[in-house]
């Protein structure tokens, strides 16, 4: 039986797969380190015989998509890609993909030369992958995690990981709880973990989770709840800045809370700034955020008596608000004034490996969303902005590889204005997704059943495993690979005559592990220690090797250097209006593969605009009634059902994404639902991370009976 890994999303959990008759079939490996199905994945085999997959190469010939060979439309894609090359502006060429597919696409970017590979995270974790740069140096969500089955107590912050869901996650809460593990939630709606798992839901209003935690800094400064020897020892918070401006004097206090005179300047601790930004806030939090100084009380204390074995969540999709990133570099501070970094049961930096498959890089100019937002891990609107002025240089070729943009991105006008825009589109796929109905060049790629991938490391694990995934069975129609695809294009380009084994043994070579055991065993663990290696043996990959409340590298690039609350005019203003929030369902990706399956849209048809009994009961609207939501930042006008719920607060409403498709080519999943992302506008953002500030839309509903 094959070992695999599940892509029905990009989390990759391991399974194994058998054939029965003409039927595929597919298992949790419970020798995996990250096992698991879930309903998605169980509805993964569907993939192989859908009616609507792509079976082949499709070129356009007018306002259609024809079949053609892969000779020909790999000759299309490498003639356009030649002759940027032959301009010398690779960078005119912008790649996008969700997760999967990263090491392969950062070498054919590197080789190609073009800077401008960018993923989706300006709608996803962008901001805490950026905090946790700037304070921890780690990168995104795999990089860090609690050690749920040995906390006592954790605080999630808009994450439900029931519904935006890693099986093993949810398992390993479950050990946790059976051992004593207790959670709170900070959300504006009552989601699936609050329902089944939470202590204490705290509601709070959308925008305003800095506010809160920079309250519970406060209150935990305030009342002697610090951890003085690791916060002296292992973070810069006794760091003394001169007060005028800011900026470092390299001196260190021996004493948190401490003023110096410095070169004739006045110079104060970091954490003497940390407790004056919550000294801002604290007075005015139930203003701010509408929940109650009991719930920052609730929240600080349970840390506290916690610790190290507690923890605030290190989040998922996170961006929410334009001080998001600062939201996350108050939660990684609070992390580390109980002192749990690296400690059993406390907030885990993961010891995975990294690899590499590409030696060096032909890239010369600047990643254009780089270019507004030095410090972004991705804002791939800026690709949009640039396709359609040009600015602040032309995007003439996009390659989307295996996500869904009209279901990805905000503002779904601007998005299909620029696909229609650019000069040329190639998308890699499985199924016909809304961004194919666009596309000069389709190369359809075959199903996870159907192809090989590379070893790589286990993505959901706190220590160091390598897995494997066989294909099982041979493809079914004329589709190929996405290594196969790349790496017929770097040879058509000149770029490489590397082989599928020469990157295997690449990867193979670095993270020194046998072939042979590897295949046998499908997924191996390199011993690692988990617990007290960072910052106590290693030091941390931030500029100083130490936990990082205050950022030179954010006041080198004239942002506050510590986190801080942007005050906001953005609210709800009449009854009928409310901040709207969205997240995942249980059953669908925002991506083309789910949505197609006729098990998965028969448990989640549509997406409900859910409002509370409250309002519902103002605005004379009842459950299953249809209404008009119209968005006062994009100007789009939507038509949905509305889920009435005491769940959510009076100035919220909550909908699932990644409904509304239009792509006739998807015909089970066509018609159902509406499209949120038309009424979520690109332009509101966080300036740091460059991530869109989704939950500071504004959005009217009016009934329609």
């Amino acid at each position: 039986m094959p070992f695999a890994r599940c892509y029905m999303c990009k989390n990759a959990c391991g399974i194994i797969t058998s054939i029965e008759g003409k039927t595929v079939r597919v298992a949790p490996n419970k020798n995996h380190p990250q096992p698991g199905i879930c309903g998605r994945g169980a509805a993964g085999p569907f993939l192989l015989t859908h009616p609507d997959r792509l079976k082949s190469p499709l070129i356009r010939q007018g306002d259609t998509l024809v079949p053609t060979t892969w000779d020909k439309a790999l000759d299309i894609v490498v003639k356009y890609l030649k002759e940027l090359l032959d301009e010398d502006h690779p960078e005119y060429l912008a790649i996008t993909f969700h997760d999967y597919g990263k090491e392969l696409l950062e070498r054919f970017a590197a080789l190609y030369g073009t800077p401008n590979l960018i993923g989706h995270e300006s709608v996803c974790h962008g901001p805490r992958t950026v905090a946790s740069e700037l304070v921890l140096g780690t990168e995104g969500p795999r990089s860090v995690d609690p050690d749920y089955p040995n906390a006592k107590f954790i605080v999630f912050i808009g994450r439900n990981p029931l519904e935006g869901i890693v099986p093993d996650i949810v398992r390993r809460i479950d050990e946790g709880r059976k051992k004593g593990l207790r959670i709170a939630v900070l959300d504006p709606r009552k989601s699936a973990i609050v329902e089944r798992y939470a202590e204490r839901w705290i509601p709070i209003r959308p925008g305003t989770d800095t506010a809160f935690l920079l309250s519970v800094i406060y209150y935990m400064i305030k009342n002697d709840m610090y951890d003085k020897d690791f916060l002296l020892k292992y973070t810069n918070a006794s760091l003394l800045v001169y007060e005028d401006d800011l900026t470092s004097t390299g001196v260190y206090s021996e004493r948190l809370l401490d003023e110096k005179v410095i070169n004739g300047k006045k110079a104060v601790t970091v954490f003497s700034l940390l407790e004056r930004e919550g000294e801002k806030v604290y007075p005015r939090l139930q203003q701010i955020t509408g929940v109650s100084y009991d719930d920052v009380k609730y929240v600080a204390e349970n840390l506290w008596l916690n610790r190290p074995a507690a923890a605030i969540d290190d989040g998922w999709h996170t961006s929410f608000s334009n001080d998001s990133t600062y939201t996350w570099m108050a939660a990684f501070t609070i992390n580390a004034m109980i002192g749990n970094i690296d400690k059993k049961g406390g907030l885990i930096i993961a010891k995975k490996a990294e690899v590499k498959v590409y030696e060096k890089s032909n890239v010369k100019a600047p990643r254009i969303d780089r270019i507004r937002y030095p410090l972004t891990y991705a804002a791939f609107q800026e690709v949009y902005r640039a396709i359609l002025t040009g600015s602040p240089y032309p995007i003439k070729a996009l390659m989307v590889v295996g996500t869904n943009l009209d279901g990805r991105d905000p503002n779904s006008e601007f998005v299909r204005r620029a696909l229609k825009a650019v000069d040329f589109l190639v998308v890699v796929d499985v199924m016909p997704s809304d961004v194919t109905e666009y596309a000069d060049v389709v190369l359809a790629e075959s199903t996870y059943f159907e192809r090989d991938e590379l070893p790589l490391p286990v993505g959901w694990t706190l220590d160091n495993w390598i897995d494997i995934h066989q294909k099982t069975v041979d493809p079914l129609y004329d589709t190929k690979p996405l290594w196969w695809i790349l790496l017929e294009l770097e040879h058509r380009l000149g770029l490489s005559n590397a082989t599928f084994e020469d990157l295997e043994e690449m990867i193979l070579k670095q993270l020194n592990v046998d072939r042979k055991e590897l295949s046998e065993k499908g997924c191996v663990r390199i011993p690692e220690e988990i617990y007290e290696v960072y910052p106590y043996k290693k030091p941390l990959r931030t500029p100083s090797g130490k936990i990082e409340i205050f950022s030179r590298t954010l006041r080198k690039y004239g942002y506050y250097p510590i986190p801080t609350y942007i005050e906001k005019n953005i609210m709800p203003r009449a009854t009928d209006e409310f901040f709207l929030t969205t997240g995942h369902t249980l059953y669908h990706t925002q991506d083309s593969i789910t949505f197609d399956i006729p098990t998965l849209i028969k448990l989640a048809p549509d997406n409900p605009v859910m409002i509370s009994k409250n309002k519902a009961l103002q605005l004379g609207i009842r459950d299953g009634d249809e209404v008009e939501v119209i968005s006062l930042t994009t100007g789009q006008r939507v038509r949905c059902k509305v889920k009435v719920s005491d769940g959510i607060r009076d100035d919220t409403v909550f909908t699932y994404f990644g409904f509304g498709r239009h792509s006739k080519g998807e015909r089970i999943a066509y018609g159902h639902g509406f499209d949120v992302n038309s009424l979520i506008s690109e332009q509101i953002t966080d300036p740091v991370s460059g991530s869109v500030a989704q939950s500071l839309n504004i959005v009217k509903i009016r009934p329609l009976r």
